[in-house]
């Protein structure tokens, strides 16, 4: 006999989208029923054994992980009370709208979600990465990377994301703003197989607390796989995935809100209209726009003991790369992350050859060392162009091409061999990328798009179906493509909008969730580094090329002059189109009597348009008595024959003033390139850019423009 409930508001799934509509509809008064598969996790409860049968699979005992193979994807989502929550990485990061294209609407962009996006901050409790209390400081992890960027002259563009999580004492169990009780982080690396300290402001620890004191009801165990539109309701079939002999349980409501994430809502949609026929009006769209976030994971193995990288909690360290790829800009992020021990264990008892790769790791004792691994996250812009549909057995799938992909997914795999130089690691693409080019993601978008009309799309702007008042579809299924970074905090920012609007819509027009009058603007620090990305990218537009110079006086000059420099130009599209064809110096200077091996810095134009002068340096530097100095030098070639022009290139006449001189002084110094420091000169020529074909081609177009000014320039008269 088929068991049946009603209630105002039905929210199918309780994860990002889920916890946000049941607290709020709970709050406003709405009798609320919350039908969520999975189990309640508790701290304690997570998989810990190797053993595959512990809870770790959903598709072997109801376990912590739900893995689908969509054709040509992989996706990975965690199953129980608080969704994705429970096994994300508890970053809270707001997307970077100039990395946007114009399939996001303003309604969905900061301007108009920031707001929202504090609302969610505020609830979650987001700080970054804080001390570990066990060893006083950050996680090696994050010093590691952090030291790695600096040293690359990217330091501005990592930052520490704000995370989910409770940092304090590990030890001491507190009730957290909503009434549930946790303790402080143990830094142990294991965000991502659910939080055995209770750290993790996981949404049953937040939003579905809120939403269970304001009445709302949890039902676990309880699949939906049904959905038909009848007198005016909806009624909701479910199954009890524990128990495949119950009998099914139906439940009524004038309103659903669908939060079964991308792949199950869709799917649910895409059942109902074309096996059940129960929602035989929805659009044509259905299934469209799907999209990985981009996302690309590679496992990172340091050459040599550099701490310990299982330690902390799963990310610490964000970094924003844009960069051009094949005529294009493309912009993503690449994170840290502790590859738990756990897991280790776990594959090493699942995986065949259990006996050969025991042998090979005694035989690697010396150099396999977990501590020294740590996985590598990309997320980016991909085309966000997928489709979901139904195959013949009635289970969704997914039309994806990787070559829709090409540049994000060429440009995410240059990072490996940076990495590997600048970290000195050793990386490892997944088997299923490596040997299937099968890509994974652990945030699937898209789906079920929004739009005016159901000729272009599912759903409203608040998420309402077209055609199906009452039915809402508040998760990442609504978002029109990939947002670049972890898109937990925009399903949020866009859910709590979307219930605003339906509660105002239900008859409360001045509805506002209780908690903003403490809600405050929280930090922001993925905009400073996407910042500084966006702004590295223009001013080295092209790549860079530099180089460097060594001149002297002559051993007969009356005085000595040594100048060894470094030569650079950010962006060669920058330096071609200045007329002054500026390059940026450093170096050192020693001038006799003067400046011993002092700091110098400034400019050499290099072959400046409407100047007779070949190059022109103007350096600025501080003498030995702390007196401000310029040192003003030319080079001018006065015959284009080749000894001429090696004559004039290689000889600079120099001045040497306070900084504050008037007027032009005669050279009192001539330098001179000799025939090693040419050679030398010649072979630090160097390209800056993300790929080697770039950097070639850089140092190309340059030689191109200097040989091609050198012969061209008309000669002057040689200055005496």
């Amino acid at each position: 006999m088929t068991e049946h409930q009603s209630a105002d508001v039905i929210v199918v799934g309780s994860g990002f989208g889920g916890a946000v509509a049941a607290a709020r509809l709970a709050q406003s008064g709405f009798s609320v029923v919350v039908l969520e598969r999975g189990r309640r996790w508790t701290p304690g409860s997570f998989p810990r054994r190797p053993r595959i049968d512990d809870g770790w699979l959903w598709g072997v005992d109801r376990g912590l992980y739900s893995i689908r193979w969509l054709g040509r994807m992989l996706t990975v989502q965690a199953a129980g009370w608080g969704g994705g929550s429970l096994a994300y990485a508890n970053v809270f990061a707001r997307p970077f709208d100039r990395a946007f294209d114009d399939r996001w609407p303003s309604r969905l962009r900061r301007g108009q979600l920031d707001a929202y996006y504090d609302l969610a901050a505020h609830m979650l409790g987001v700080s970054p990465v804080g001390i570990d209390p066990r060893i006083g400081r950050v996680p090696a992890r994050t010093e590691l990377i952090e030291r790695h960027m600096q040293n690359g002259n990217r330091s501005d563009a990592t930052m520490r994301p704000n995370l989910a999580v409770t940092f304090g004492d590990p030890d001491i169990w507190k009730p957290n703003k909503h009434g549930v009780l946790q303790r402080g982080c143990a830094f142990v690396g294991e965000c991502v197989i659910g939080c055995n300290q209770g750290a993790k402001n996981s949404l049953d620890h937040t939003y579905l607390a809120v939403a269970e004191n304001a009445g709302a009801m949890a039902v676990t165990d309880a699949q939906v796989t049904r959905i038909e539109s009848r007198d005016g309701e909806y009624v909701v079939t479910t199954t009890t995935p524990s128990d495949a002999a119950s009998p099914q349980r139906t439940w009524s409501a004038p309103r659903v809100i669908l939060a079964a994430g991308a792949v199950g809502t869709t799917e649910l949609l895409l059942r109902s209209r074309d096996v059940h026929g129960t929602l035989p009006r929805l659009s044509s769209q259905l299934g469209a726009g799907f999209s990985g976030n981009g996302d690309f994971l590679t496992l990172a193995e340091l050459k040599t003991p550099q701490g310990d990288m299982s330690t902390g909690p799963t990310i610490t360290t964000s970094t924003i790369v844009d960069v051009p790829e094949g005529g294009r800009s493309v912009w993503y992020q690449v994170q840290d992350g502790a590859f738990p021990r756990a897991v280790h264990d776990l594959l090493d008892a699942v995986m065949p050859a259990t006996r050969a790769r025991a042998w090979w790791r005694r035989r690697r004792s010396a150099i396999h060392d977990r501590r020294r691994i740590f996985t590598v996250l990309a997320m980016g812009h991909d085309s966000g162009n997928g489709t979901l549909r139904l195959n013949r057995f009635g289970s969704v799938t997914l039309d994806w091409r990787n070559r829709w992909q090409s540049h994000l997914y060429r440009s995410q795999r240059r990072i490996g061999p940076l990495l590997e130089r600048l970290l000195r690691a050793r990386l490892y693409n997944p088997f299923t990328w490596s040997l299937l080019r099968r890509t994974t993601t652990v945030h699937p978008l898209g789906g079920v798009r929004s739009g005016e009309n159901p000729d272009v799309a599912v759903v409203d702007e608040a998420g309402e179906v077209h055609g199906y008042p009452g039915l809402y579809v508040m998760d990442g299924a609504v978002l029109p493509a990939s947002t670049g970074v972890n898109p937990s905090a925009t399903i949020l920012a866009v859910a709590e909008r979307s219930v605003e609007t339906l509660i105002r819509r239900a008859g409360n027009p001045e509805w506002r969730a209780p908690e903003w009058s403490d809600v405050m603007p929280s930090s922001v620090p993925e905009d400073r580094a996407a910042l500084f990305a966006a702004d590295l990218h223009a001013s080295t537009r092209g790549g860079g090329v530099h180089f460097a110079e060594r001149m002297l006086t002559e051993p007969s000059a009356r005085s000595q002059v040594a100048l060894m420099l470094t030569v650079e130009a950010a962006s060669i599209d920058g330096f071609l189109t200045d007329p002054a064809h500026t390059l940026q110096v450093v170096g050192t200077v020693d001038a006799e009597n003067i400046a011993t091996g002092v700091a110098v810095r400034g400019t050499l134009s290099l072959f400046p348009d409407g100047r007779d002068e070949a190059m022109i340096y103007e350096l600025q530097f501080t003498d030995d008595s702390g007196r401000e100095l310029t040192l003003s030098g030319t080079k001018s070639v006065s015959s284009r024959t080749p000894l001429g022009l090696l004559n004039g290139l290689t000889r600079l006449r120099v001045t040497i003033q306070p900084a504050d001189a008037v007027g032009d002084s005669q050279p009192d110094h001539e330098m001179v390139i000799g025939w090693r420091d040419l050679v030398s000169l010649l072979t630090s020529i160097r390209g800056r850019g993300f790929t080697r074909s770039r950097r070639l081609r850089t140092v190309t177009r340059f030689a191109a423009f200097f040989v091609r000014s050198a012969v061209t320039r008309p000669p002057v008269r040689a200055r005496r």
